[in-house]
């Protein structure tokens, strides 16, 4: 229960946020204030061992994002996973913003050692990235 409430929280100050700092500061933000994270997981195989708890964390981050009294999406999923996945499980995620030209769409996701994290790849694709919080040169 205690997830769902911290959930809910993070989500409420995020979308407040996101309402009054606006979307390009927000990123900008989250990109470095998360940007450096000790004892980052350096390989998969550690990661393996943690997973269920990620997924299970993103489960509830989906029950609480569809039961939030305003729209929370693609955006702050993004957002509140790769605060998530960099503070408290150490992974070296990365956030990217992505648009497609017709139909007109935008999508946010998070990718680690530039895999999609949950996002389904072929998805993915159809976007072209415009943002992310990969730093030049970095390369996870």
């Amino acid at each position: 229960m205690k997830d769902y409430i911290y959930l809910f929280f993070r989500l409420s100050v995020l979308d407040m946020e996101l309402f009054l700092r606006g979307f390009n500061k927000t990123f900008l933000r989250y990109s470095k204030k998360y940007e450096v994270v000790k004892n980052y997981y350096d390989q998969e195989e550690e990661m393996k061992k943690i997973f269920p708890d990620i997924e299970n964390l993103f489960s509830k981050l989906d029950v609480v994002c569809t039961w939030y009294p305003r729209k929370a999406d693609c955006i702050h999923k993004t957002f509140l996973g790769y605060r998530i996945m960099r503070s408290r499980f150490y992974i070296p995620v990365d956030m990217n913003v992505g648009v497609r030209k017709f139909p007109f769409e935008a999508h946010a996701w998070i990718t680690c050692y530039g895999q999609n994290f949950f996002d389904d790849e072929e998805e993915t694709s159809k976007y072209n990235i415009i943002l992310t919080s990969l730093k030049e040169g970095e390369h996870h």
